[in-house]
């Protein structure tokens, strides 16, 4: 049984991941001209982005012990209480503290939305679980989804706009055209961080006005199936390995990809694009990995027992794109815009929009542990590999500014990496079976894993 309100969950889940993905990419956008008007070096501008990464990882190992003890709707509202704090701290930057320390109130604030950060990305399925049938399940893992990538897309077009890039360096040996232009990006900062301010004071709003841990009756039979505990859990992952082989896909996926989203503006200058037009690629990309992510796991979903090949063909052809969008950069072919617009747009579309897909066969792949551990492990591996690829440039002099286009290669080499190893998953079909009443909650509770394999069931 289903209600209508699960809609309204959903869009309040949504809207808290939107914003702190927003955050959490604020200051790649305008590295530029934070370089050129603070003098904030590429290594500062990429710690600040670094700190969504490192920080969700304590966030994540907290996330499956808190909800042991207490509830969803608990944690959402501690959750979004953190980011209106850390969104009043921005507004006070701008407004009340003076600029000289925007630095320091910068890295607070990203270290906060770093740490609330694990809540949307290990809550979805959860979320999914308890509110949507079968076949609305993955459908609305893949609205998730393609929300978080939007709110990492919007810096992307809105940096560059609200705090463009100053072209004209010529003038800036005249003072008081220097003041007159530095005033100005002050200004439009200002403007820039009132709106983060306000939007992430407005995800603890839609919480509070609803926001129930479950609904009052579950949607299908496996919602209401015994879960274990964390201690036993976690222990059944570690025997899991078609559910460790998802994990390493995932994380050499949307991990490689979601590190290089945070530095983009920073590896696309060494092959010569500009901030606005690295800017626009990257909201380009995310905002059509919108309706792919929605319409990938669509397909999922009416086509759930071909999950496997979709994800192969899928990142196959998300790989070869991405190959074509690196050749393209360092000139193997001749360049033409119009082609890396479509390659990087189709390929982040693809490498994107299997994600609804990896997500569902991880819980599959591990039931009957909770979703929320489930999850939390998958997107503690995403940013491990996130965290991997953008210390290499806190490194000093481990990649000079004019070879920094080599962290392309990497991105290619793990989506084919992950396309070789999606051949060896084995699919599962546990949770299927017993909302299809194929096997009770009661036989799943108290039959071993090698009796439920006896009776047909794939694990």
């Amino acid at each position: 049984r289903t209600t209508k309100a699960r809609w309204y969950i959903l869009f309040a889940f949504c809207y808290m991941g939107l914003i702190q993905g927003f955050v959490g990419n604020s200051w790649v956008p305008i590295a530029s001209v934070m370089k050129d008007e603070f003098h904030w070096s590429d290594q500062r501008t990429s710690l600040l982005a670094t700190w969504m990464s490192v920080m969700f990882v304590p966030g994540a190992l907290l996330f499956p012990w808190v909800m042991s003890w207490t509830n969803m709707r608990t944690v959402i509202i501690g959750n979004t209480v953190l980011m209106a704090s850390a969104g009043l701290i921005k507004v006070l930057s701008v407004t009340v503290i003076p600029l000289d320390y925007l630095i320091y109130t910068a890295h607070v604030t990203q270290i906060i939305n770093g740490f609330c950060g694990a809540v949307p990305f290990s809550g979805v399925m959860y979320i999914t679980v308890n509110w949507f049938p079968t076949k609305e399940r993955i459908i609305a893992t893949g609205v998730v989804m393609a929300t978080l990538n939007t709110g990492i897309a919007v810096p992307f077009l809105l940096g560059p706009t609200l705090v463009p890039e100053d072209t004209n360096h010529t003038n800036h040996t005249d003072p008081s055209v220097f003041d007159h232009n530095h005033h100005f990006f002050c200004e439009r900062l200002m403007y820039y961080l009132i709106i983060q301010g306000v939007s992430m004071g407005l995800a603890l709003l839609f919480v509070l006005i609803y926001f129930p841990s479950r609904p009052r009756y579950a949607p299908t039979a496996s919602a209401v199936a015994a879960r274990l505990d964390i201690k036993q859990g976690v222990a059944i992952l570690f025997r899991r390995g078609n559910f460790w082989l998802v994990v390493l896909i995932y994380a050499l996926t949307s991990g490689v990809f979601n590190g290089y989203g945070l530095v983009m503006e920073i590896v696309l200058r060494s092959s010569q694009i500009s901030q606005v037009t690295a800017g626009l690629i990257g909201f380009v990309a995310l905002v059509a990995s919108v309706p792919a992510n929605i319409f990938i796991g669509t397909l999922g979903a009416f086509f759930s027992e071909y999950q496997k090949s979709l994800t192969i063909g899928i990142l196959a052809f998300g790989t070869a794109c991405t190959a074509v969008f690196v050749a393209e950069l360092e000139f193997w072919l001749p360049r033409e815009m119009l082609v890396v617009w479509i390659s990087i747009v189709v390929g982040v579309c693809c490498i994107t929009g299997v994600v609804p897909l990896l997500f569902d066969m991880s819980t599959e792949s591990s039931h009957p542990v909770s979703e929320e551990l489930s999850s939390t492990v998958m997107v503690l591996g995403n940013q491990v590999m996130c965290n991997l690829f953008t210390v290499t440039l806190q490194i000093p002099n481990l990649i000079p500014d004019d070879q920094k286009d080599r962290l392309n290669y990497v991105l290619v080499g793990a989506f084919a990496l992950s396309t070789v190893l999606s051949v060896f998953y084995r699919p599962t079909n546990v949770r299927f079976l017993i909302d299809q009443h194929s096997i009770t909650v009661d036989q799943l509770d108290t039959r071993s894993i090698h009796q439920i394999r006896a009776a047909g069931v794939r694990m």
